[in-house]
């Protein structure tokens, strides 16, 4: 099978994200058996112009601002030359507007929906933009299949007028060969882990935290990521004197994230909305209990009581008395990690790539 794949970023673009990890991981070990991925992404400062990652050959054109527009004139172009058997629209942010232009064999994947949210990560007109952007779902999309990542997205989309028989929910993964627990004692210790931008919440994670240093003196924070939010933050903290008690470790190895849930107390995931919080079933397989804000994408990782502790949207006082029972209530506390371990185990990328590719086929087969 060949696979046209178009999606703002590829695996090495320095702002990639989760939905770019996410891809390389489900279709990297396609190449390897034997079917062509192709993909179109974003170019970079310093970049090349095409690339090979992992068996998926990648060429990258435009920039930020551009790269939406044209992959609308190019891909009818890039079709002939390439010959797909299929093409994937990564949907994130702003459309590609694939349906216009080519009618074979195509899957959307999306990992969340903005909606109203965007109105609280950027100025008005961007967002407006951005959220009358997905509106065109209603009108373009409507009638494809889409792949997504919880049942929130899947419900969102149902509103927007697409069939729930076009929509399928095929969870991410975690590679369970790395992600463990230790054995090791825990550390007073929160973690944040994120792309760090206004609705990921990392100034509502510095107020739970600040809500529990009087109890809890030793307690801190490590925020770990970085992002266009981070002055922001730096200012937050230096305002508020938690300069000895959050730390921002910027981009750390994957072996460095490990380290850090294996040793913290807590995973602390305050975003305002997620496709799903693949940090969550990370911190799960890693034996960290898990706080996470109630909202979509989150609710379906994070099960409350079970495999962590879900606080009320947005409600930094709750966010705080939840991490307080798992600090003070070693019963709660062991059950949501065994819980936990269960559940972080049962998702894996291989099954995530072995359900996309079913997926793929299966649409192959109804044209």
């Amino acid at each position: 099978m060949r696979i046209l794949i178009l999606n703002w970023r590829d695996a090495r673009h320095p702002r990639a994200g989760g939905a770019d990890f996410r891809l390389q991981h489900v279709y990297a070990p396609l190449t390897e058996q034997g079917h062509e991925v192709i993909l179109y992404s974003c170019a970079f400062p310093g970049c090349e112009p095409s690339d090979n990652i992992d068996g998926i050959e990648v060429h990258r054109l435009g920039n930020d601002y551009t790269f939406s527009f044209l992959c609308m004139i190019k891909l009818r172009g890039w079709v002939k030359q390439h010959r797909p058997d299929v093409v994937v629209e990564d949907l994130n942010k702003l459309p590609f507007y694939s349906p216009i232009v080519y009618k074979g064999p195509l899957l959307i994947q999306m990992h969340h929906l903005w909606r109203n949210s965007i109105f609280r990560e950027t100025n008005f007109p961007m967002a407006f933009f951005i959220w009358a952007s997905e509106e065109m779902i209603r009108f373009v999309y409507h009638k494809c299949k889409f792949s997504v990542v919880s049942e929130s997205t899947q419900t969102e989309l149902n509103a927007m007028g697409v069939p729930k028989r076009n929509v399928r929910v095929i969870y991410n993964g975690a590679d369970l060969t790395r992600y463990k627990p230790s054995g090791e004692p825990k550390e007073l210790m929160m973690v944040w882990i994120g792309r760090i931008q206004k609705y990921k919440g990392p100034i509502d994670a510095c107020q739970i935290l600040e809500r529990l240093l009087e109890e809890f003196p030793a307690l801190t924070l490590v925020i770990v990521g970085d992002g266009p939010f981070r002055s922001e933050v730096e200012k937050y903290i230096a305002a508020k004197g938690l300069q000895d008690k959050v730390r921002l470790t910027g981009f750390i190895s994957e072996e460095e994230k490990i380290d850090l849930l294996q040793r913290a107390s807590v995973h602390l995931q305050s975003s305002y909305k997620e496709g799903w919080g693949l940090s969550v079933i990370e911190a799960n397989c890693c034996g960290c209990p898990v706080v996470a804000n109630n909202t979509a994408g989150l609710r379906d990782s994070c099960r409350d009581n079970e495999n962590g502790l879900l606080y009320n949207y947005c409600d930094i006082e709750d966010g705080a008395s939840k991490v307080r029972k798992i600090l003070t209530d070693e019963a709660l506390r062991e059950r949501l990690v065994a819980k936990g371990c269960e559940w972080g185990n049962s998702f894996s990328w291989e099954r995530n790539s072995r359900e996309i590719l079913d997926y793929l086929q299966e649409i192959l087969a109804a044209q």
